[in-house]
């Protein structure tokens, strides 16, 4: 991460977007998470959220005064191609990988985005003329159910499960005019083509 921030400095580059995640919103109440909320000061569940929440001052401080324009990208679960099957932040990929649904996967939700049309937001993040912001959530912007895939491959999930907050996306829309391409229905069509000819 400081080599990254140094050569970005070295090579006077534009912008320079560094990922973070959803989950350095834990803790607040809120929902939707905007990203105006201040970030408290909690135990956090993995390792990678704790370091992704430690480099955004890093990036934004270790820029600071070079010219080079950070963008924070506080970054939705993500769900499609190359998503490790036994992810611990989503069990949708289980879903795909089973031959009948996993018995601890119910049908609630939260926030999930898929890889694709997230692969676009951050794509137009890095490249837009103007942001007006320095910290973008990048997600599909509304909360999914597991139910909802289930029923797009056919299966059926056990009732309940808790429904967890989900991003808000209204800067990132506002500021790279980002449109929806993909429905629960064509992003599970998309991932189901693509796993034709390979593994995850």
């Amino acid at each position: 991460m400081l080599n990254a921030l140094e050569a970005a400095r070295t090579w006077s580059v534009r912008r320079f977007a560094v990922a973070s995640s959803l989950g350095v919103y834990v803790g607040r109440p809120e929902n939707p998470w905007t990203e105006d909320l201040s970030l408290p000061s909690v135990g956090l569940p993995h390792l990678i959220i704790a370091f992704k929440k430690a480099v955004e001052p890093l990036t934004t401080h270790g820029l600071a005064g070079s010219g080079v324009e950070p963008v924070v990208l506080r970054i939705g679960t993500i769900r499609g191609p190359l998503v490790d099957p036994e992810s611990p932040f989503c069990p949708i990929p289980r879903l795909v990988n089973a031959a009948s649904p996993p018995p601890d996967v119910h049908a609630g939700g939260g926030d999930v985005c898929y890889a694709a049309g997230r692969g676009r937001a951050i794509a137009l993040l890095t490249t837009a003329p103007k942001l007006n912001h320095e910290v973008y959530n990048v997600s599909s912007g509304r909360p999914f159910m597991y139910g909802e895939f289930a029923s797009a491959l056919g299966v059926t999930l056990q009732p309940g499960g808790s429904n967890g907050p989900y991003l808000d996306i209204t800067r990132l829309t506002e500021d790279t005019g980002l449109e929806p391409q993909f429905d629960v229905a064509a992003s599970v069509a998309d991932y189901l083509k693509w796993r034709e000819d390979n593994d995850r």
